[in-house]
């Protein structure tokens, strides 16, 4: 198992390792990361690994039965001591995403009762797969500008976002916008008064660090609302 250093500190952005493990296609095992490997609808972090003259690139970062696997553009032995630096600008404005992606699921979900099923971060813009209450399957432009009023209003309010591992008996009293969809280790980020859920993503400390939240279109996808919208610079 990998020690997964950004649940404890996302603006984490250099650490030193140990590689623990090397398979065929220059990916690697870490004793311990910052790097956040594609889960959740949120892409994987790059930056580099470098043990003494040898810096490699890391192109891609995935999770396998809780061991974060690192693909490198360079040989790193097995054993061998590694410092990691995080592509921190990336980083950043993946965490302003998913933290705006959060905003606007929990307030669609008490405005209209929208259950969120999917999420994706993309390059240019991010989209929330919904299910609507009657098999609706978009907003009017009046309801998604009083989302899009009601979410920036929470981000100006700048309150604390708080991420942890809850007991069992905590989690199971825990006002949870939705059932985790794991049954041990479970992380909950929570969101002023207004959000609460489990989530194992990298988060700002506050809401005021998302920035400006817009939302671009709200149409029919594959029968459900697709939400699709844009956080921070991007905004």
């Amino acid at each position: 198992m990998t020690e997964r250093l950004y649940y404890d500190d996302a603006y984490l952005t250099e650490f030193d390792a140990r590689v623990a493990a090397v398979r065929p296609g220059g990916w690697i095992a870490l004793d311990r990361s910052a790097f956040y490997p594609t889960s959740g609808g949120q892409p994987y972090d790059t930056g580099t690994l470098t043990e003494g003259e040898t810096m490699a690139r890391v192109t891609d970062v995935q999770v396998e039965d809780g061991v974060v696997w690192h693909r490198v553009d360079a040989e790193l032995s097995e054993g061998t001591s590694v410092h990691g630096c995080i592509d921190w600008p990336r980083r950043f404005e993946h965490m302003q995403q998913h933290a705006a992606d959060h905003m606007l699921a929990g307030a669609a979900w008490q405005l209209y009762g929208g259950v969120t099923i999917g999420l994706h971060l993309g390059q240019e813009d991010s989209t929330i797969d919904m299910e609507l209450p009657g098999g609706r399957t978009h907003l009017t432009e009046a309801e998604a500008d009083e989302l899009e009023t009601l979410v920036n209003e929470r981000v100006q309010r700048d309150d604390i976002i708080r991420c942890w591992f809850p007991t069992a008996e905590e989690l199971s009293a825990l006002p949870l916008r939705k059932r985790p969809t794991v049954s041990e280790h479970v992380r909950v980020v929570a969101m002023g008064d207004y959000e609460m859920v489990a989530c194992g993503g990298t988060h700002p400390r506050t809401t005021g660090q998302i920035g400006p939240v817009k939302i671009l279109s709200c149409t029919p996808a594959r029968g459900k609302m697709r939400l699709r919208f844009v956080a921070g610079m991007r905004a």
